[in-house]
């Protein structure tokens, strides 16, 4: 056996990044690997889709992952959040909900926190008032009259003798 003992495992990276051992869960199923005649042995294999991965990037499939995931935050960074101006990255990033950063207390345009003018214009919020306010082409307010058939509304001035049906 070369080298030193206790040393066969990971060695230590030359190119200044530090890495940390994070889990990643794929799905496993139990396969009978038994050849014929003998007694029944089993096996926990990785599903197809994962095999099949690793088989095309070959000892590259990690760094593929770690790139699709660091694609996939940019896209979802993009479309649903807005960024500040603190440094820290991780923190950065804000909900649309949220209308300023409580570290540096920047509070972004609306048409930079919603990130279009149509989704803006969703999000406004427009105060209701009880009853609507219609003025009339000589300058009156409109009067809600109920009738029969429901509200109406008419100007007193132009149409005085109008029937309240």
């Amino acid at each position: 056996m070369a080298g030193i003992k206790g040393r066969s495992g990971r060695k230590a990276r030359t190119d200044g990044k530090k890495m940390k051992a994070v889990s990643l869960y794929i799905p496993m199923e139990e396969i009978d690997v038994t050849p014929y005649g003998d007694s029944a042995k089993y096996e926990w294999v990785p599903e197809a889709y994962f095999r099949k991965f690793k088989r095309y990037f070959g000892v590259r499939w990690q760094d593929k992952v770690r790139w699709a995931i660091g694609k996939m935050v940019e896209e979802h960074q993009a479309l649903h959040l807005w960024k500040c101006q603190c440094t820290n990255e991780v923190v950065a990033w804000h909900k649309k909900t949220v209308d300023h950063c409580p570290q540096c207390e920047y509070k972004p345009t609306e048409y930079e926190r919603h990130k279009s003018y149509a989704e803006r214009r969703m999000n406004e919020t427009v105060p209701i008032a009880k009853a609507p306010i219609k003025k009339c082409n000589c300058g009156q307010t409109l009067e809600v009259v109920e009738g029969k058939y429901g509200k109406t509304m008419y100007c007193k001035s132009c149409n005085p003798n109008r029937s309240k049906l």
